[in-house]
């Protein structure tokens, strides 16, 4: 037996003998009234009961199709969770798998009641179903990015038209900024522990707080559409084939670039391969971000959007006006049509470890376990999405006229 297994069974072990402790002051408490809600989440449950007063409530999972409080010490990956509240996120699930759940409560510290009736969920990625978010104003949102406030506090930041800002902790409540300039603002992202917004006119602005700003001459007036970051080295990239570079957000730089067509869209791998899209199918590559080669992308499509999926090995995702969707996994050498069963035009690419999204006009979400076999989700909207992040176990969409959507 491993150290883990041995420590785990000790673990477990004592939980349940706190489980069958009788000899504290208090008593048991009822299960919840009206029992237990699982929600399913993308490798999470979201647990939820109605609370009785002074009464504390304990919580047992396990990966089985039923669990009882008193029998998930036998079952293998089973857990307790000790003194929790109500609604209570469960994560670290496996997606695909079965899970149940059930509740007990006690008075003090006296031995648990029975617990409720069990209730078996089955974890799922995040995608297939959306909710609304709060509205971003009425400006079209171009770009939503995900980083840290001085206050040390994780937040999604967005920015679209007339230098529109705003900020959520969760992806559903947002609150609007101070504009980060008055212009059109295409792209954020959040690197040399500072928020870097780019749009119109060739504007930079940079910022710690989301909220004080100062502008940055990027030393071109060509509209910059995307930004990406190794954590070293920033390159923005925008129309006729104009790209900038800076190793802190403020002092930039041009990089030559192959092309003079527009450019919209820019994504780092972690293996060192930069890659950038733009119109009429342009395709380029970089090994350091200064240095760029044109690659045969097989489309005459405009792209509008690039990223990368890391696992156990990098798959590149481009994806296009008519529901163009290209994809490489050999570090953007070579490229292969795929078929999206759409001709929106699609303006977002989100990768996730358990599959990859793609959105864009009239609402359109597409998913995919591998970017090669694609499902047409439902978001209850026809307005365009410009922009889709994955992160914090749910996707965050935003876009035409300060819509934001939601999916856990």
């Amino acid at each position: 037996m491993s150290f883990f297994s041995i420590r785990q069974a000790l673990a477990a072990f004592c939980v349940a003998v706190m489980v069958s402790a009788c000899g504290g002051s208090g008593s048991s408490a009822p299960p919840p009234a009206g029992g237990i809600t699982v929600t399913p989440g993308d490798g999470t449950a979201t647990v939820t009961w109605t609370s009785a007063p002074d009464v504390k409530y304990w919580l047992f999972y396990a990966p089985s199709t039923s669990i009882t409080s008193t029998d998930w010490i036998n079952i293998p990956g089973s857990r307790a969770l000790l003194n929790v509240t109500s609604p209570y996120v469960v994560t670290g699930l496996a997606n695909g798998y079965t899970y149940s759940f059930t509740v007990n409560g006690r008075n003090g510290d006296g031995p648990g009641g029975a617990g409720s009736p069990s209730v078996s969920i089955v974890p799922r990625p995040a995608g297939e179903f959306w909710t609304p978010g709060s509205a971003l104003g009425s400006n079209t949102i171009r770009n939503i990015s995900y980083g840290t406030g001085t206050d040390l506090v994780g937040y999604y930041f967005a920015v679209g038209d007339a230098g529109s800002t705003y900020r959520s902790t969760d992806g559903k409540a947002w609150t609007a900024l101070p504009v980060a300039a008055n212009t059109n603002l295409n792209a954020s992202i959040y690197t040399f522990s500072k928020f870097i917004a780019v749009g119109a006119g060739g504007t930079v602005a940079y910022g710690t707080d989301m909220s004080t700003w100062t502008a940055a001459a990027s030393n071109t007036t060509e509209a910059l559409n995307a930004i990406a970051s190794n954590g070293v080295l920033a390159v923005a990239v925008g129309t006729n084939g104009t790209a900038i570079k800076s190793a802190d957000g403020i002092t930039w730089t041009a990089v030559a670039m192959p092309t003079t067509r527009h450019l919209r869209s820019i994504t780092y791998s972690s293996n060192g391969i930069w890659v950038a899209v733009g119109a009429g199918g342009t395709l380029l590559t970089s090994p350091d971000g200064s240095t760029w080669t044109a690659v045969a992308s097989g489309t005459s499509a405009d792209l509008n959007a690039v990223s990368v999926q890391i696992v156990t090995s990098y798959t590149f995702l481009a994806a296009g006006n008519g529901g163009t969707i290209l994809r490489s996994t050999d570090n953007g050498v070579t490229w292969t049509t795929q078929s999206s069963g759409t001709t929106a035009d699609l303006y977002a690419v989100s990768p996730a470890s358990s599959q990859l999204m793609t959105a864009g006009s009239g609402g359109t979400v597409l998913t995919s376990p591998d970017g090669i076999t694609w499902t047409r989700r439902s978001t209850g909207t026809t307005a365009t999405l410009y922009s889709v992040i994955s992160g914090l176990a749910q996707y965050v969409a935003v876009g035409q006229g300060g819509i934001s959507l939601v999916s856990q």
